[in-house]
């Protein structure tokens, strides 16, 4: 068995390197066309910022973009959010409300989140980013700051802000060309960016000394609250996981960097029940989980066993209707933020990109 899972590596790799290779310099083609103005990319009348990643899959793009909204918010500037709704079953432009059916459905889980944490900023979706910032400025014309959620590689819109995350549990300069491994583009596209959010995402990350040539910020989850899955059921403080049994289940990119930080918060997980990213739940995977809540339960005789989540599962669920199935269970969702390992010096450098909005 050993060496037929060697011979399909090898083959896998023989057949992925070729691809990888046409895949990459179709990418430089399209990026030298760009920066030489062939291809033509749009100049909006207010300040644009892009948050983004080189790799497929979850590197902490929203929880970012949520901690650059309220550093905004604090100093009274103005602030959007767009998105391109992924994995919403809808088309077009719309606005999210945190009222309309199936919303997760509408409008994806990223763009739900953001409104949910921010209901008072304008939040919408739309696959044509051109089409959907034009949109949001007629409709708010007061707005100074546009957010682009996963743009990096979206330059049909030209920014003044260009902001790369990197996941330093899997970093970028150990990963290959798509098909070959995660990355989108080649690995010096990171030059384009004009900051670099290098994502820990635990402390228990191993930390490393790197030299970049742009400006680079540290940053790390933090688990703040438990958000109860019941209506008008208060929320718990983080402290509650302190040597507590748990279930976890989501459907994230890296699970791992939740299951890691429900550890760091002294959480002690019996079970991990772990789905595809943005998986669309069915009855029968919540059955499963209810069985595996029901059978932990009763063989560990734990009587405050807790069943937790991430906030994007919690929203899809919901949005499925699934969660009066689980209505009976202590379901909580981990309300997790990105925090800066130094504020002081995250603060001054968004403040040279940002400190002439803060005095307008």
């Amino acid at each position: 068995m050993r060496i037929l899972r060697y011979a399909w590596r090898g083959l896998y790799v023989l057949i992925a390197f070729p691809l990888a290779v046409l895949y990459g310099l179709g990418i430089s083609v399209r990026n030298w066309l760009y920066d030489k103005g062939i291809l033509p990319s749009y100049h909006l009348s207010r300040t644009i910022v892009s948050i983004g990643n080189l790799t497929l899959g979850g590197s902490g793009k929203t929880p970012f973009a949520l901690y650059l909204i309220g550093w905004l918010q604090s100093r009274r500037i103005s602030v959007g959010y767009l998105s391109r709704g992924y994995g919403r079953r809808t088309k077009g432009f719309l606005e999210v409300s945190l009222y309309s059916p199936q919303a997760t459905n509408s409008y994806g889980d990223e763009a739900f989140l953001t409104k949910a944490r921010y209901p008072d900023i304008p939040v919408a979706v739309c696959e044509d980013r051109v089409k959907g910032a034009q949109e949001l400025f007629r409709m708010y014309p007061t707005l100074q700051v546009l957010i682009l959620d996963d743009a990096y590689q979206h330059r049909r819109i030209r920014r003044d802000l260009d902001i790369l995350i990197i996941d330093m549990q899997r970093p970028i300069w150990k990963d290959w060309l798509f098909p070959l491994g995660r990355l989108r583009e080649p690995l010096h596209a990171y030059k384009r960016a004009h900051l670099l959010i290098l994502n820990r995402k635990t402390s228990a990350t191993p930390s490393k000394k790197l030299r970049w040539e742009k400006p680079a910020l540290t940053f790390r989850y933090v688990a703040e609250q438990l958000i109860s899955a019941a209506e008008n059921h208060p929320s718990l403080p983080v402290e509650t996981l302190r040597h507590r049994s748990v279930i976890a289940f989501c459907g994230i990119a890296h699970p791992e960097s939740f299951y890691d930080t429900l550890r760091e918060a002294g959480a002690y997980i019996v079970r991990r029940m772990s789905f595809a990213d943005h998986y669309l739940y069915r009855e029968a995977d919540i059955f499963e989980i209810r069985r595996e809540f029901r059978r932990y339960q009763k063989q560990l005789g734990i009587t405050d066993l807790l069943l937790l989540t991430t906030e994007k599962d919690l929203f899809r669920l919901n949005g499925l209707g699934m969660l009066g199935l689980l209505n009976e269970l202590p379901l909580y969702a981990v309300q997790i933020a990105m925090k800066p390992s130094n504020p002081s010096e995250a603060d001054t450098l968004l403040h040279k990109f940002f400190g002439n909005l803060a005095q307008t």
